[in-house]
């Protein structure tokens, strides 16, 4: 019955009626006085939305009242919005076309006839409100004030402590079974854990869909991490059969719900029995699900004990140290946590909630709150979860029911949502100087902080940058929102009148067409959805007229056009599109914020009016395409946060007519954020580059310098000049450089001092620089942990300054060399050889293609390995003995090395071990016995190594007894 208050919209339009620029609106358009009173009665309206929201729960006239306030509020959304277009319309388009009088004449005319127009859309708009407002006194509203409450602190919450229970049942388990064996887990809300004992591991969450192809379909995404769209179930099957056949495969279905026996059976059918001791584990909350599997007896997962129950509870709602100063919350804490049965979903959520408030009062509420002291009878856990939503600040409110946009399990970037909450109007800075996109930064860690998002991790980035929502928290925004958010799936068949949010991710969709002249304000297509007419898509979209978000893959050209009539939208997601070129159509979006262009191969050039989007601030694009420039006027789009590639345009004689940006478009774009790479450095010339003013951008993060490879020298002094320009601000944290063309590294890489100019670059990585041959001192770096040198054939010593008495590499955690056979030395090199200093946080050493001297130097003072990677070291006749003495180590890699001929007896002491690898190594002739001491050795591979492919064939070879206990062991000849 409940409806969702559109506090951010409310607040927004309050926020644009006080602003200076709808006061200049008003007297230009002689609406000023009917703005005001929109002000005022909506301001009325907001004091009463807080008591309102509240009494919409048990009265059906409140919630109709929301309701009708609702529909009120998008329409005035709209109005003002047309008004701000029509005002960035005058003073963004050219005039003049047909002659200066006659431009005039049209000019008046229609601002004569969008005043009238406005000014009847207005007083009706302000007489629907003047309604809403009549009605407050009948319902009793009392005045709240809406607080703008903040997170007190983003810390990450601490890991859930729960059992690992497949650990436990593997253990019960016979890791030798013959056939594909499989168990049924039914757990309450808690999901266990994927032990690392199997070759490959996959999650797929299930769900309510037992689409049998779409599972498949999942199940090699999760096993390959890419997508496999539009083939059919049998060449599906192949594709599995590929990845899983001959592999220990842990397949986890979590979250099923189907009961039907034929689709299991048709499901299961499917699935490759791979490799021995396979096993399958299904999670679910039903216990019939598993007679339908045909498991009698499944493990019935018990919640959390009391002890861990508290510490998880404690970790969430309290400071560090902070219970000590509240012992009356403690107290209560504890029965509330008692109250909870042990379900980690139930105890997150309420610690997360309790963190923001120390008032005993609140605490006794949440310990006497019905939902809660009923936990133990009834199996609804969402009434307890609303308590977390009731709680929310209100700012928070519409961005956490927003997610419902999405399916349930699915993997939403932070980025991408930041930036749909920014369209939709959601952000609220309390400080109009503060970005909005830190502003849902700060959104979605709060979120996260109250364990309404779950944080997803990633092996490449310790940076919390995508996110999923719990199964039963997205029943929760669900269940918030109703109609006014839906999912198109095959299975619905009516589409809502009061829509305004749709996602479709299917294959296709006959209800596309009662979308059509909807209030939809999010069209947002899935990856799976395909367009089947161009025709029906064009109209659909030319309809959505209310559009803030708009995301699609493979739009046509002509449906493209239509979208310029869409004056509203704020982002915009065009990839995978198969157009050569943008309509300039898209030039009339004022008020776009974001516009996505990734996989577009055939594009080859932006608007030519790309300036007229004064509002754009993320421009995403990739280097699937065929740009070779930039338009002219980029520069001028000064709100650009994100800008990810720059393409240097070739200086020709067309370039006028071509309207091609130089390097110098980026001088004012000093609000650019993330990465910027710019590409094609050889067209550019060292005047432009400095007037760039890399140094100014303070939000850049990573950058990237890319030259073309070139066959002429000439070039060389300019590259010097180019680069010398380009010097960047000191808060950047990634440098690269590619084929760069110059004899020498710049001034500013090269002095003493370089410590002090990037005192917080964290990686560099300098590829294919063929020329320069002194490299500079990047061991002065106070933060540098990841050096990547790749192909500087002519470098032969780095730059140091050995008086210093600052230490080499202080930080250093990756250290990959590939491809410099002329670097004599490194580091210090005027110092003797046992005070050379030592690399000890130093964990990940490549070489490849260097010197014998330097390759032994290296090992020799690096004690804290834990991977090495030894390739095409032509002297290396066995492992250096440096190495023995790296207890630490758990990866190493032979390739390559055409002299190795023997693996010395020591290797037994690198007990760590747990991943060998040799390839190419034709001249190793056996493994010594030592082998049988590397009990933590889980993996050899050893490919092209003729002597030892024979030697270690399973139980006839002469070496298998040495290397039989390792669980995987993978030879090939060839």
């Amino acid at each position: 019955m409940a409806e969702q208050i559109p506090y951010g919209i409310a607040e927004n339009l309050l926020t644009k009626l006080t602003s200076t620029v709808f006061h200049e609106i008003g007297l230009m358009y002689g609406v000023q006085g009917e703005l005001r009173k929109l002000e005022n009665t909506l301001s009325t309206v907001r004091a009463v939305l807080l008591d309102a929201e509240e009494q919409q729960e048990t009265s059906h006239a409140v919630a109709d009242w929301v309701r009708r306030l609702k529909d009120v509020v998008y329409d005035a959304d709209d109005l003002l919005d047309d008004f701000v277009t029509e005002d960035l319309r005058r003073k963004t388009d050219d005039q003049g076309r047909f002659g200066e009088q006659v431009s005039d004449f049209f000019s008046s005319s229609n601002h004569l006839a969008f005043r009238f127009k406005m000014g009847h859309r207005i007083k009706a708009i302000r007489e629907r409100l003047d309604d809403i407002a009549n009605d407050i006194s009948k319902f009793n509203f009392n005045s709240r004030v809406i607080s703008d409450v903040r997170a007190r602190n983003n810390r990450r919450r601490r890991a859930l402590l729960w059992r690992n229970l497949i650990k436990l049942w593997l253990l019960m388990q016979s890791s030798t079974q013959e056939d594909l064996s499989m168990v049924v887990i039914v757990v309450g809300i808690q999901r266990p854990r994927v032990v690392s004992y199997f070759n490959l591991k996959m999650w797929v969450c299930v769900s309510d869909d037992f689409d049998v192809k779409v599972l498949v379909r999942n199940i090699i995404k999760s096993a390959t991490n890419r997508d496999v769209e539009n083939l059919e179930l049998d060449q599906l099957q192949e594709l599995l059969k590929q990845n899983l056949d001959g592999k220990r495969y842990f397949l986890v279905l979590d979250d099923v719900w189907n009961e039907d026996k034929r689709k299991w059976g048709q499901f299961i059918t499917l699935l490759p029995v791979g490799a021995n001791g396979s096993k399958i584990l299904v999670t679910t909350r039903s216990t019939r699900v598993a007679s339908v599997i045909g498991i009698d007896s499944p493990y019935i997962v018990e919640g959390l004990k009391d002890d861990e129950s508290w510490d998880l509870f404690e970790s969430l709602a309290f400071k560090k140290g902070e219970e000590q100063m509240h012992p009356n919350l403690v107290a209560i804490g504890k029965e509330i946590v008692k109250m909870c049965k042990g379900v980690p979903l139930v105890i997150e959520t309420l610690g997360g909630m309790l963190y923001f408030n120390t008032q005993e009062s609140h605490w006794l509420s949440i310990k006497k709150n019905k939902n809660l002291v009923l936990l133990g009878e009834k199996n609804d856990i969402l009434p307890i979860l609303r308590l977390s939503y009731d709680n929310l600040p209100v700012h928070l409110k519409q961005c956490f029911a927003y997610c419902a946009l999405f399916p349930k399990d699915y993997i939403i970037e932070k980025k991408l949502l930041v930036q749909l909450w920014m369209a939709q109007g959601y952000l609220q800075p309390s400080d109009e100087n503060r970005d909005l996109e830190d502003v849902g930064n700060e959104y979605f860690e709060d979120l996260l902080s109250r364990s309404l998002f779950h944080k997803v991790e990633s092996k490449y980035d310790n940076n919390i940058s995508r996110c999923k929502v719990h199964d039963l928290m997205h029943d929760l925004a669900q269940s918030i929102v109703k109609s006014e958010i839906i999912i198109v799936t095959n299975d619905v068949k009516i589409i809502p009148k009061r829509i305004h949010h749709v996602s479709l991710f299917t294959e296709h969709n006959e209800m596309l067409k009662d979308l059509m002249g909807k209030p939809i304000r999010t069209f947002f297509m899935g990856a799976d959805f395909v367009v089947d007419h161009d025709s029906s898509i064009t109209r659909l979209l030319s309809s959505l007229k209310g559009s803030r978000v708009m995301k699609m893959k493979n739009v046509p050209y002509k449906a493209l056009s239509s979208l310029g009539k869409l004056s509203h939208l704020r982002y915009l997601d065009i990839s995978y599109g198969s157009f050569e070129n943008l309509p300039n159509a898209i030039t009339r979006l004022k008020h776009l914020q974001t516009l996505t262009l990734f996989k577009c191969m055939r594009l080859k050039e932006l608007p030519r009016n790309m300036k007229k989007l004064i509002n754009l601030r993320h421009l995403e694009i990739d280097e699937a395409n065929k740009l070779r420039y930039m338009p002219r006027g980029l520069g001028e789009l000064t709100n650009l946060r994100t800008l990810p590639l720059f393409w240097v345009g070739h200086d020709s004689g067309e370039s006028k007519h071509k309207r091609r940006g130089r390097l110098n478009e980026l001088r004012f774009l000093n609000n650019l954020r993330g990465q910027l790479e710019i590409k094609n450095l050889s067209n550019a010339r060292g005047s432009e580059a400095k007037e760039a003013i890399l140094e100014g951008k303070q939000y850049l993060e990573c950058l990237r310098l890319h030259w073309q490879e070139r066959q002429a020298t000439q070039e060389s002094e300019e590259a010097v000049l180019v680069i010398e320009s380009l010097q960047p601000h000191p808060n950047l944290k990634e440098l690269f450089i590619d084929d760069y063309e110059g004899v020498r590294f710049p001034n500013w890489m090269m002095n003493d001092g370089l410590d002090l100019l990037l005192p917080n670059l964290v990686r560099i990585e300098i590829s294919f620089c063929s020329r320069s041959q002194v490299l500079p001192p990047f061991g002065q770096l106070p933060s540098l942990k990841y050096l990547h040198l790749l192909c500087l054939t002519a470098v032969e010593y780095m730059k140091d300054y050995p008086s210093s008495a600052k230490p080499l590499f202080p930080c250093l955690r990756t250290l990959e060399l590939v491809c410099l056979p002329n670097l004599e030395g490194w580091g210090r090199r005027d110092v003797a050889a046992e005070q050379a200093p030592s690399y000890p946080y130093l964990e990940d050493l490549q070489l490849d293609n260097i010197s014998m001297e330097l390759c032994l130097h290296l090992i020799s003072v690096s004690s804290s390995l834990k991977s090495l990677r030894i390739c095409r070291i032509e002297e290396l006749t066995s492992l250096p003995k440096g190495l023995q003495h790296v207890s630490t180590l758990q990866t190493l890699t032979i390739r390559g090395c055409s002299s190795l001929a023997t693996l010395p007896d020591w290797i037994g002491r690198l007990t760590s071990l747990s991943e060998l690898f040799i390839k190419y190594c034709p001249e190793l002739r056996s493994l010594p016995e030592e082998m049988r001491f590397l009990r933590h050795l889980h993996t050899l591979e050893i490919y092209r190594c003729p002597y030892l492919y024979e030697r270690c064939q399973k139980e006839t070879g002469e070496d298998w007894p040495k290397i039989s206990h390792i669980p995987e062991i993978i030879i090939r000849r060839w």
